[in-house]
């Protein structure tokens, strides 16, 4: 018997502890902890509950909640809000007014004759120009805190908004006296209205979720919800719970369900790269938008540290922007520009209060200017917090260096081709520069043209003159401007081209000189011999005709003289001289 009642017990136990703890939230400002599996129904929540990893919190039925309670779901805990019903003290809110706003108010009540007072967030100015119609009938330029109107209440009350006020203007509550003494306040959330906004002017309790937060067919309100891990809201209503704010990398479901009221502009901010899906579901509207991203900044690293930027269509307003980077040249971690400088600039994607989708549409233009050329890059602007850009550049070799000879004569010029090539997409005009062993030559490469387009070979002519005797390689490299120094390795090597070797040998000047001599007396004789032909041949020329017409004239008497010798007859004396005789 006893061994039974022993098995019995701990059969007990043992079920007891499988199952579910029953338990009571904190009433009196404490903290309660969670780490197994609890189910609650109902109470009233004062003080902080934490669920740990492991913990699971079931929760149910009508909930009082206390100013400034917090949950918290440590990772790998679970929060499940299942048709639960949560209100809230001191959740007060107000609705935005704005031109043209209208409110409804049907209490069905018997009393023709009833007090209404409207009651304004601020001391209303007069320059705001409050006017209010109430069925049919227009107050003009209402000033103070409040305003009051004698009205039906047996029939629907109207009211029209119309004023120019530039700041936020709204009604906190109204409230209703009637004839049975019977006082009545209406809340801005409890309006019936269009055209304005309830905004909510705090949270009484935060619901902060690291692990799992599923609610589903609930009611809440006056919750400050955070999503640090998976959210899932189903078949709900909240509010003044707005924004829900999700966290980078986490997800929010928000399906069949509704927003009303929030204490900003937007009823859920998704941070970063958080995911949502919203389906079936409606926000505050108006001017509220149901679900923004919104990125935590905006920063473009480029890879130039100094640079034009110019971004046009930015954020949610399509803002431009024109800045410059001022980048430290020796630190890459300086080359950034933040195009987020205000929140508007930051909402890249967004839900708008009618349930329309949109999204930032805008350009980023990078340009690095420098006395090689203009390099830019101009791509749509990246819709996450931080992302490179990268300006485009050419891609520059030096693909030989190549000199006329192997020997040349020192201190005497000698051509070298360099060979040039770009097989980048932009063109540039480099700078080049060559040295002989770390030292720059004495080139004519300043004033060579080096401009090279995309995808052109070029051979480039430059002058080398050498100053001292012995092997000597030429080596050429590209010179750099300052703000394309620290990213030089993004267009060409460092290294540069370096040539075979060329022997320079000072030529002796005593066995170039017999050689000139020859050829200036060879070249004077040949000269020499050429006048001495030329004008001999003149002088024969003049001869011959001298004598030939000389000739002529001369032969006629010549012969007649001839003849008359003939007819003498000669005599010679002793000694052989001739003795003419006569006849």
């Amino acid at each position: 018997m006893r061994t039974a009642t022993f098995l019995a017990l701990l059969m007990l136990t043992s079920l007891t502890l499988c199952g579910p703890v029953l338990a009571a939230p904190p009433t009196q400002g404490d903290t309660v902890t969670i780490s197994t599996s609890e189910s609650w129904t109902d109470g009233t929540f004062d003080g902080e509950i934490v669920i740990k990893d492991g913990g699971s919190l079931h929760w149910s039925g009508d909930i009082m909640i206390e100013q400034d309670a917090k949950i918290t779901v440590e990772k790998g805990g679970n929060l499940h809000l299942d048709a639960a019903n949560i209100v809230t003290e001191n959740a007060a809110s107000t609705l935005i007014l704005y031109d043209g706003t209208a409110i409804a108010i049907d209490e069905d009540i018997a009393d023709a004759t009833a007090t209404m007072t409207i009651f304004f967030n601020i001391d209303v100015p007069e320059n705001a120009y409050l006017n209010l119609t109430i069925d049919e009938v227009t107050t003009y330029e209402i000033t103070g805190e409040s305003a009051t109107f004698d009205v039906d209440l047996t029939q629907a009350v109207n009211i029209t908004v119309d004023h120019h006020y530039p700041f936020p203007l709204g009604i906190t509550h109204i409230e209703l006296f009637h004839s049975n003494a019977e006082l009545m306040m209406m809340n801005a959330a409890d309006l019936s209205q269009t055209g304005g906004f309830v905004y909510w002017n705090q949270a009484t309790f935060s619901i902060e979720n690291h692990g799992t937060f599923i609610m589903d067919q609930s009611t809440i309100m006056g919750a400050n919800i955070t999503c640090d891990g998976p959210c899932s809201i189903e078949n709900s209503d909240l509010y003044g719970s707005g924004p829900i704010h999700v966290a980078n990398d986490s997800s929010l479901d928000f399906i069949a369900s509704t927003m009303f009221g929030s204490r900003t502009d937007e009823d859920i901010i998704l941070h970063d790269q958080a995911s949502i899906e919203y389906t079936d579901s409606s926000g505050t509207g108006g001017y509220t938008d149901a679900w923004v991203r919104l990125l935590s900044k905006r920063e473009l690293i480029v890879n130039a540290p100094v640079a034009t930027v110019l971004g046009t269509g930015i954020g949610y307003g399509g803002d431009t922007i024109n800045t410059v980077i001022y980048g430290e040249l020796d630190d890459s971690s300086t080359w950034t520009v933040n195009i987020g400088t205000n929140e508007h600039k930051r909402i890249v994607e967004w839900l708008d209060g009618d349930g329309v989708y949109g999204q930032e549409s805008a350009s980023i233009k990078v340009t690095v200017e420098t006395n090689w050329g203009n390099f830019v890059v101009d791509e749509v602007a990246p819709r996450i917090s931080s992302a490179n850009i990268d300006v485009v550049y050419p891609q520059l070799n030096i693909d030989k260096v190549e000199p006329e000879a192997v020997t040349a004569d020192t201190g005497r010029s000698h051509g070298v081709m360099v060979t040039i090539s770009n097989t980048g997409t932009v063109a540039a005009d480099p700078n080049v520069r060559c040295y002989v062993d770390d030292v720059e030559a004495q080139t004519t490469v300043t004033t060579a043209n080096w401009a090279v387009e995309p995808g052109e070979t070029k051979d480039v002519p430059i002058t080398w003159y050498h100053n001292s005797d012995g092997a000597a390689q030429l080596t050429c490299k590209f010179l750099y401007p300052d703000i394309l120094e620290p990213i030089s390795d993004l267009i060409a090597s460092e290294t540069g081209t370096t040539s075979g070797e060329v022997s320079f040998t000072t030529a002796e000047e005593v066995d170039e000189l017999p050689i000139v001599l020859y050829g200036a007396i060879v070249l004077f004789v040949v000269i020499f011999a050429a006048i001495i032909a030329v004008r001999a041949r003149q002088e024969i020329s003049k001869q011959y005709i001298a004598e030939e017409t000389y000739v002529d004239l001369e032969d006629a008497p010549q012969e007649e003289a001839s003849n008359e010798s003939e007819d003498q007859e000669e005599w010679l004396d002793a000694d052989g001289n001739p003795i003419i005789g006569t006849e």
